[in-house]
């Protein structure tokens, strides 16, 4: 009788991990260029808004393209160059706490539901309820890209889902 209950146990422990929501997520490299407290003039225009917040997801596949978001988003640092034959570049432009500003942890692209994963942090305590602008610039690579339509923005538990823009 123990046998049959440990070998139950076994076949439900092996199910459970079998379930690893992470399993069909591909765990991307960082691929963060840039990160700075800049906007576009026309953010209010170009933003889609979630739960009252507004945010920014922009791609764009070429040079061209590249440099034009770039001085949109009022980019201080000088252009970093990127290999727009291999990779896209992803604009991603949003509002925080000036005390309280956010990191990215890591990335993931689930290709079966077309969505880039970024796991955002930022420091815990008393965070001021101001609105500072912030930016992320992120490459990736076209094969990946390709695929992708939604980035999810993912603070804590909050899960906010933003089409991708193609420029």
């Amino acid at each position: 009788m123990k046998k049959l209950g440990l070998l139950a146990l076994t076949f439900l422990l092996l199910s459970v991990s079998g379930c690893n929501p992470k399993e069909d997520k591909e765990i991307l490299e960082p691929g963060l260029i840039s990160s700075e407290k800049s906007l576009p003039l026309s953010f209010e225009q170009m933003a889609s808004e979630h739960d009252q917040e507004k945010y920014v997801v922009e791609r764009v596949k070429n040079k061209k393209d590249y440099r034009k978001m770039w001085n949109k988003f009022q980019m201080k640092e000088e252009l970093v160059d990127i290999d727009t034959e291999a990779k896209d570049v992803l604009f991603i432009g949003l509002f925080e706490s000036s005390s309280c500003s956010y990191d990215i942890n890591d990335t993931f692209a689930n290709s079966e539901k077309n969505e880039l994963e970024v796991n955002l942090s930022s420091k815990s305590g008393n965070c001021t309820a101001d609105a500072s602008p912030r930016n992320f610039v992120l490459t990736l690579d076209k094969s990946v890209s390709n695929e992708l339509s939604t980035v999810v923005l993912v603070d804590g538990v909050q899960r906010i889902s933003l089409p991708i823009n193609d420029k």
